[in-house]
This record gives structure tokens, C-alpha cells and sequence, in this order.
């Protein structure tokens, strides 16, 4: 908690200069074609993602959980009808998530007019958490790393 106290107090204090970062050059999230609303634009690229790994592992998950709740209570013609038909609605869900999630993604970039007053933020808050870090990884130790590198994660926020 001390750590993210000084790294806000350290982003905070340099988001009010009039040198403050624009961006940070580490930000591969927003990495491809077209433009993107700070925060905003990332979030969907992450739920697109999951999307199409982690809605097809749940759904394979939930299929194997049934599947052996009707081989242990005897059901296993039944649940095997169930297991297929969860498949089927996964399939279809993954599929119309994914059309969604690139409409929003595409209709996102209407709102990058907020990165000009976002990315300041963002990119001092990832300077700070990076500093913090590295400066003092001794003394957060054994989070001194991880508070490091969260500078990168919130990087990933800006806009492009």
C-alpha cells in the first residue's frame, strides 16, 4: 500500500508540470491498425481476447465437469445431451461475442478525444509505478518487482 501511495504521489505530482509524459514508449497493447480511446479501446481488446480463449476453455471446462458428474451418478447417456448442446450455445456465444466486441472496439475510437487529457495519467502513473519500483524494490521486497512491472500493465490503458 505504501508503494502505490508514493507512486500516485509521484505520478500526481508530475501530472500538474508542464513537461508531463504524453505517452509511454512500452505500450504494445494498443499496438495495430486504426485509432483507439484511452482505457476504453484496451479494455474491449482484452475481453476480445478472452473472448476467443477464455470463453472456449470455460465452456470445455463446464462440458468436462458435467460429463463426469454423469459418469460418477450413472447419467452419462444423459448428461452427454447436455454436454453437446453446451458446446453448441458456447460455439454460437463465442462466435456473436466476437462480432460484438469488434463493433465496440470499432465505435470506441470516437472517444479518443479524451486521450490528450487521459494519457498524461496514465503514462505518469506507469512512470511512477515503474520508479517506485526500481527505486525502491529493495525495501518493498519481495513486491518490488511486481510493482515494477505494474508500470507496464497500466500502460497498456493509453490511447493510441
Amino acid at each position: 500500500m505504501t508503494a502505490l501511495g508514493i507512486a500516485l504521489a509521484v505520478g500526481g505530482a508530475s501530472a500538474g508540470t508542464a513537461s508531463a509524459s504524453t505517452g509511454n514508449s512500452g505500450n504494445t497493447g494498443n499496438t495495430g491498425s486504426g485509432s483507439g480511446a484511452a482505457v476504453v479501446t484496451p479494455l474491449l481488446k482484452f475481453f476480445e481476447f478472452g473472448n476467443t480463449i477464455g470463453l472456449p476453455l470455460l465452456c470445455s471446462d463446464a462440458g468436462s465437469i458435467v460429463s463426469i458428474f454423469g459418469a460418477q451418478s450413472g447419467t452419462a447417456a444423459a448428461t452427454s445431451l447436455i454436454v453437446t448442446q453446451l458446446d453448441s450455445e458456447c460455439s454460437q456465444l463465442a462466435s456473436q461475442g466476437s462480432t460484438y466486441l469488434q463493433q465496440a472496439i470499432s465505435e470506441s475510437e470516437s472517444l479518443e478525444l479524451i486521450n490528450p487529457y487521459v494519457d498524461p495519467l496514465i503514462g505518469d502513473l506507469s512512470t511512477g509505478l515503474s520508479t517506485v519500483g526500481n527505486q525502491y524494490g529493495s525495501s518493498l521486497a519481495p513486491f518490488g518487482p511486481t510493482v515494477a512491472g505494474l508500470g507496464g500493465t497500466v500502460a497498456f490503458f493509453e490511447g493510441t
